[in-house]
């Protein structure tokens, strides 16, 4: 089996980082589409280890596709994806290469990243005191006060997603979000896809809207492969 980690641009890289097997990967070249692979893997035994030799292994697959994508913006491949031989992984790349080829121009400069908040809630008013009607009504207050924080999170995060968005000039740069909500409400987690040489500037940019909005504290991750923007 043929496993493969990224569909790249030719032309074919230089550097051959060591693959899920710790053996150095190869590259397979089918017109303008580069696949970077790692040979003769057993799939099925590699579904079977271990849970915690699993888990190094998917380390693995994403280190080095991170690793690829230092140097170029490539199409991440899911853990665990093998073609069955050379002609089928071309076959592949010639049936596919059209929609590839796209996606790659569209993600070219950009990457994934990872941008989280957590907002400190507001003292809620003590109500263990009160008895009867004054308890039901300070507990319908809270109620009321936890839903209005909980609208105004929302709106805050919509428009520090605008703000990034303005200032990015529109004819040069298209940023794509994917909001993800944890459990907690108080928690958001959101995915941007953004050119890369702009991020320093975003980050800067940001600042008065951080200086603003005291009741979040913003964490961005290092620049990743666009994982949840594959077409």
């Amino acid at each position: 089996m043929l496993y493969t980690f990224a569909i790249l641009l030719a032309p074919v890289p230089d550097n051959l980082p060591l693959g899920i097997m710790g053996k150095p990967i190869q590259y397979l070249q089918c017109d303008r589409l580069i696949a970077a692979i790692e040979a003769d893997v057993d799939i099925e035994a590699l579904k079977l280890l271990p849970e915690q030799s699993l888990m190094q292994a998917i380390v693995q697959h994403d280190r080095l596709i991170c690793e690829l994508f230092n140097d170029r913006t490539l199409l991440p491949l899911r853990f665990g994806t093998a073609f069955v031989s050379i002609e089928a992984l071309e076959t592949y790349l010639k049936e596919e290469g059209a929609r590839l080829l796209a996606s790659l121009e569209r993600l070219d400069g950009y990457a994934e990243f990872l941008i989280t908040g957590s907002a400190i809630a507001p003292k809620a008013e003590a109500a263990a005191n009160l008895k009867g009607k004054d308890y039901l009504l300070a507990k319908r207050s809270q109620y009321l006060q936890q839903e209005q924080w909980r609208s105004q999170l929302q709106e805050e995060v919509l428009a520090y997603r605008q703000t990034i968005t303005d200032s990015l000039n529109p004819d040069l740069y298209k940023p794509e979000f994917q909001h993800v909500e944890t459990q907690g409400s108080e928690d958001v987690r959101v995915y941007a896809l953004l050119p890369r040489s702009q991020v320093e500037y975003l980050q800067e940019s940001l600042r008065s809207w951080e200086a603003e909005h005291p009741h979040w504290q913003i964490a961005w991750s290092q620049p990743l492969p666009p994982y949840h923007f594959l077409n």
